[in-house]
């Protein structure tokens, strides 16, 4: 096997990657079949009488290609060219294997209760050894094994529990999405690794030419994936999963009209990824610049979070992705992230782990779920979905913008956490706030706040980006412009805010 694939180097490793998309390809062919007839039976002709159970026998051979790859980083013996593409082509067929097994039992009617435990079973194994391996042998940070092994866990007894009360128990949309996530950054974290000792396709190369800094939003991108998806196997999250789904049907158009509002909705998403990036103490960059970077990444998710939905309903196309996709990433950008950031930032000020800080952010986590699961149930007593009801309570990007505001003009604790809690408290309250598609009817936010906002957002878009070619001399002078985009952004806050009080208390 070492020397069929012998050579020069570069013509070897595309030759090595030309076997592999060949294996996947004849594998794709051959056991979905052709074209299933609409009489007769279910039947594979290849398979016959065995085609019941082929989407279990997928399953089963994904657990020990996955324990190949474990073996192969592990044991010395495979440190050579012939461990290196075993490793490749192991991780080829484990994903064609996960693809086909759901295909296939769909198209040849062979879905069984086994198969929706044995599907799961299988990517959490493939998920610990690819795990643990780019932990010993690769850059995998122990926090992401953690998240990572806590969610199996959490995730499998919920699973037990709902198998119990004969409920649902098959996989999410959300874990099918978090297991793609987690299969890509672990692989393309073992590809930087240099324990195989040699290069055997060409994509080896390029992943460790990728700068460390990626790989660490990588890893983020991977454990907010993972923390979200678990949330749909409890009821008190079940907007995660199912709120927008039932509001309109699946739309016909064409996939790339579909895309249109979901390519928005991953911009939400990953736009809170890359604010806490820029949060974590392993970025450089200047510690009093980290506060506005952050909070211009949450207006950015903002932004597209005004755009996914309206943009959605002009092009009519709804589709059960861009639904899970969109019930999602509101808690995941403007809760979840949005509290990471906080209880970092606390972090840094106290200079170390800050237990105040922790708390502080679990409770504003805790009120934005709060106030998207009441949002939801306003959601589904509207008679008429067509039509945009105004807000109960300040909506959660607004709240994630108001907390991250107040840590670009403070540093001291006791101010920040009275100033988050009260965001919190705000988001869950009765207060009748305006939606941004009436606010542009409204002249107030017409012709004054909304452009504010929008000409300080510009601001923000103009010197993050010109930031780093700003000598030190003008260091001094590029923090008082930040201050100035600060204010613009205060001042439509503060009103939306007092207007909120307005509408409820004062008649009109």
């Amino acid at each position: 096997m070492t020397q069929l694939f012998m050579g020069p180097l570069v013509l070897a490793q595309f030759v090595n990657l030309a076997v592999i998309i060949m294996v996947v390809y004849v594998m794709n062919r051959i056991i979905l079949g052709p074209k299933r007839q609409t009489t007769g039976p279910a039947e594979h002709p290849l398979f016959g009488g065995n085609t019941k159970n082929m989407p279990n026998m997928l399953c089963y051979f994904r657990f020990p290609l996955g324990a190949w790859i474990l073996c192969v980083f592990y044991f010395d013996a495979f440190h050579n060219y012939f461990g290196s593409f075993t490793f490749h082509l192991a991780f080829a067929l484990i994903c064609i294997f996960d693809f086909l097994d759901g295909k296939f039992a769909r198209k040849w009617e062979a879905v069984s209760e086994d198969g929706k435990t044995l599907d799961p079973a299988a990517d959490k194994w493939v998920t610990f050894c690819l795990a643990v391996t780019a932990l010993v042998f690769g850059e995998l940070r122990w926090w992401v094994l953690f998240i990572v092994f806590a969610r199996e866990i959490i995730s499998m007894l919920q699973r037990m529990n709902l198998r119990r009360k004969g409920e649902d128990a098959s996989a999410r949309w959300l874990g099918k999405i978090k297991t793609g996530i987690q299969f890509t950054v672990l692989y393309i974290v073992l590809l930087r690794s240099h324990a195989l000792g040699v290069d055997t396709v060409p994509i080896e190369p390029i992943a460790k030419a990728l700068p460390g800094n990626f790989i660490l939003w990588g890893m983020l991108l991977l454990c907010f994936a993972t923390i979200i998806s678990v949330f749909p196997y409890f009821k008190s999250f079940s907007y995660v999963n199912d709120y927008t789904r039932s509001q309109f049907a699946e739309s016909d158009r064409a996939w790339y009209i579909v895309m249109i509002p979901n390519l928005f909705t991953i911009g939400n998403y990953l736009c809170g990824v890359t604010a806490v990036y820029f949060a974590m103490p392993e970025v450089e960059m200047e510690e009093w610049l980290k506060p506005f970077v952050c909070l211009f990444w949450i207006l950015a998710a903002a932004a597209c979070d005004a755009f996914d939905g309206p943009l959605a309903r002009k092009l009519k196309s709804h589709s059960d992705f861009g639904a899970c996709l969109d019930s999602s990433t509101d808690l995941s950008t403007f809760g979840l992230a949005t509290a990471v950031i906080i209880f970092l930032r606390f972090s840094f000020i106290k200079g170390g782990n800050s237990y105040l800080g922790l708390m502080v952010a679990l409770i504003f986590f805790t009120y934005v779920h709060l106030r998207l699961a009441r949002f939801t149930v306003r959601l589904q007593e509207n008679p008429d979905k067509s039509k945009k009801q105004d807000f109960e309570g300040m909506p959660s990007p607004a709240g994630a913008i108001a907390a991250l505001l107040c840590f670009t003009f403070f540093d001291h604790i006791g101010i920040l956490s009275v100033a988050v809690v009260l965001v919190s408290l705000l988001m869950y309250s009765k207060l009748d706030f305006i939606s941004h598609s009436n606010a542009v009817h409204h002249p107030l936010y017409r012709y004054f706040l909304i452009p504010l906002t929008l000409v300080g957002f510009l601001m923000f878009i103009v010197l993050i980006f010109q930031q780093p070619f700003v000598t030190s001399h003008f260091a001094w002078a590029l923090q008082d412009y930040f201050r100035i985009c600060s204010w613009m952004l205060v001042v439509p806050v503060f009103v939306y805010i007092l207007d909120g009080f307005r509408r409820t208390y004062v008649k009109k």
